[in-house]
């Protein structure tokens, strides 16, 4: 697995166009020190080059997203912090990432 972020807080980055090789307690730990509140983010790049995207919503809530470029659109899921952590940890585990949330499909159009 291969991972990207964007702590705004701390200015520290790893782009999506060059993501990192971690193993699950890196990724977990990058994704606790991500702070709730600055439009921060989170990714993880599966084996199959799938990318799941995560986004603070609100307060509470995390935007989970699956871009999907061949059909112009994105499945979405809201999920809370405990949520995403069982979501990583499944990704990590090998699940299918399609499978590891209730998404739904937004197209671009």
């Amino acid at each position: 697995m291969k991972l990207f972020f964007d702590n705004i807080s701390e200015q520290v980055k790893i782009p999506m166009d060059f993501p990192l090789e971690a193993v699950l307690e890196q990724a977990l730990e990058v994704f606790d020190q991500l702070p709730e509140d600055d439009g921060s983010s989170f990714g993880i790049v599966n084996e199959q080059n799938i990318v799941v995207q995560f986004y603070k919503f609100n307060a509470f809530m995390w935007m989970v997203e699956i871009p999907d470029h061949s059909k112009h659109g994105i499945y979405q899921a809201i999920c809370n912090r405990g949520q995403c952590i069982r979501i990583i940890e499944d990704l990590f585990s090998g699940a299918d990432a399609m499978t590891v949330a209730q998404f739904k499909f937004e197209s671009y159009l």
